[in-house]
């Protein structure tokens, strides 16, 4: 375990500043998030302003004027965790990091390195799901950081309940691990960063563009619960500081067959 531990330090130190400035960007855009609903003043205003508001956008979010408007401040602060830049930054953040970790390694040819010295394939690979794990934990960390960090810099009107905060950070990692351990398969298949990174997103879009227009075209309802953001629900996170046993089995599910997998392509495939 010591080399696995070495080999993952060494990688986190490699990644840090990529990581450092994503997870900055990813704490920054929720600091705004209640920044942005305290310069609206109250919130009756903004119900009465989003019953003007087409349905589609609403759609994009999962939630309705009704919804906003009983949850009160909590339910437009989940908003910040259900938006698409949300789920770029941090997506980005553990996809960048998991095709850096072995795609980008055998594109270099960098990962002999770690090869050349008395280690497996199984321990060079070990090291890379636990940088997939911190990662996961560090982004999940992060939104929450920034969004209670902007609550005590402008003070919005409404009651909070911060130790909801923590759930929702779990159904972050939930989430964002899932989207780890998927992204991990792909990296062990293929030898370059930029095709791995390119997978990973188109996957991830794919995804999301399910979840999305399923409320709005019926021709995507079937295949709505193949999409991992339908297990995804921040306004009952955040809100009730519930995450439902079915969304949180099938984002581990997901992620542990991404990881399982992952491994067995790494450990039988020719290196580059």
């Amino acid at each position: 375990m010591r080399a696995v531990f070495h080999s993952w330090l060494w990688l986190m130190r490699r990644s840090a500043s990529g990581l450092v400035a994503l997870l900055i960007g990813l704490g920054a855009f929720e600091l705004i998030q209640p920044v942005a609903i305290a310069s609206l003043g109250d919130l009756d205003r903004l119900t009465g302003l989003l019953n003007i508001v087409p349905p589609a956008f609403l759609a994009l979010f999962n939630v309705t004027p009704e919804f906003l408007g009983g949850s009160g401040l909590t339910g437009y602060l989940s908003l910040g965790f259900s938006h698409p830049v949300y789920h770029l930054l941090s997506g980005a953040t553990v996809i960048w990091f998991a095709c850096r970790g072995l795609a980008g390694e055998m594109e270099r040819g960098s990962i002999q390195i770690g090869l050349s010295r008395p280690m497996s394939r199984l321990q060079v690979y070990l090291a890379r799901v636990l940088g997939v794990f911190a990662v996961t934990l560090l982004a999940a960390v992060a939104g929450p950081v920034g969004m209670i960090a902007g609550i005590a810099v402008s003070s919005p009107v409404g009651a909070v309940n911060y130790a909801n905060f923590i759930t929702q950070g779990a159904a972050c990692a939930l989430l964002t691990g899932c989207i780890g351990g998927a992204t991990l398969l792909i990296s062990a298949s293929a030898s370059r960063m930029g095709q791995a990174v390119g997978w990973a997103i188109a996957l991830l879009v794919v995804s999301y563009v399910i979840d999305y227009f399923a409320d709005l075209w019926e021709t995507l309802k079937p295949i709505e619960t193949y999409s991992i953001f339908d297990y995804y629900d921040p306004p009952a996170a955040l809100v009730s500081g519930v995450i439902p046993a079915m969304n949180a089995a099938v984002l581990l599910t997901v992620s542990m067959v991404g990881i399982v997998l992952g491994y067995v392509v790494f450990t039988r495939r020719d290196l580059p």
